[in-house]
């Protein structure tokens, strides 16, 4: 089989495609071609750091009245406000004026209201309404999404093995298991476990990128306090999306509904304790 790989910042991190299949290299790179084209509009539709952004367009004018929302842009959103729900809010969409109110994002036009939360976003049809002035974010779940679209891009291009990863959010597929190597939260520059996925996605959240005195961007949506711990939590599951989202699950919910969702999910989680 022909191989190609190719890398390329989006969604505020380098993404890496990797591609085998029985074609030529023109083929292989239009493949590649249209799995970044669905991370690039991922990126557009849905960044908070972008002011022309669909996003950022909604989050200025959503609580004034219901406004039109795309297609790409509910799917997520429906998802995300699922998981808010069935996690008791430990993940919720709606973190994002916390996030902002920690110097975390940008400054916005609109000052999000300190107990907004996914309860209050309402969508009827295409059309999306906040009951309060907030600021959704999909940074929780967004790399994960973008991985499973360029996923199926690739999948139509008639791939047979790929691996896209966006940062350590990533997702494989084809006969073959593929070795993938998880950092260690005591010392990160350093590898800790190798696990096997095989038509499968991996994504995992820790601390241990946080510059000097700044505050983790993992924020508890409920208390609006960072993550303080030292632990690394990663999620294997069928899909990126998945386990993105589960991972930020995994560090704030309940024992019991985080347990519930991994069952739902199908998905496993590996827990690396950090220092003590």
């Amino acid at each position: 089989m022909n191989q190609l790989r190719r890398a390329r910042p989006w969604l505020g991190t380098l993404v890496e495609i990797s591609v085998a299949a029985d074609l030529d290299t023109p083929a292989l790179l239009a493949a590649v071609e249209a799995a970044y084209a669905v991370i690039a509009e991922v990126h557009t539709t849905m960044s908070v750091h972008e002011p022309g952004s669909e996003l950022s367009r909604l989050n200025r004018g959503a609580h004034l009245g219901a406004m039109p929302a795309s297609a790409g842009l509910l799917t997520i959103l429906r998802a995300a406000l699922a998981f808010a729900e069935d996690s008791d809010g430990a993940f919720d969409p709606v973190v994002g004026g916390r996030l902002t109110a920690l110097g975390l994002l940008p400054a916005s036009e609109v000052t999000a209201a300190p107990q907004a939360n996914w309860r209050d976003v309402l969508i009827d049809g295409d059309q999306l309404r906040f009951l309060q002035p907030l600021r959704l974010d999909f940074g929780g779940i967004a790399k994960g999404h973008a991985v499973d679209c360029a996923i199926d891009a690739l999948r139509a291009a008639g791939i047979a093995e790929a691996q896209v990863n966006a940062g350590g959010d990533l997702r494989v597929f084809g006969p073959a298991a593929q070795r993938i190597a998880l950092r260690d939260p005591r010392a990160p520059s350093r590898w800790s476990q190798i696990v096997e996925l095989q038509d499968q996605a991996l994504a995992s959240s820790a601390g241990y990128y946080t510059a000097g005195a700044s505050p983790s961007a993992l924020v508890d949506p409920r208390s609006g306090q960072p993550y303080a711990g030292s632990d690394s939590v990663s999620v294997i599951a069928p899909t990126c999306l998945a386990a993105d989202a589960l991972t930020k699950v995994a560090l704030f919910a309940a024992p019991a509904r985080l347990e519930a969702l991994l069952e739902q999910y199908e998905a496993q989680l590996l827990v690396q304790r950090g220092a003590n």
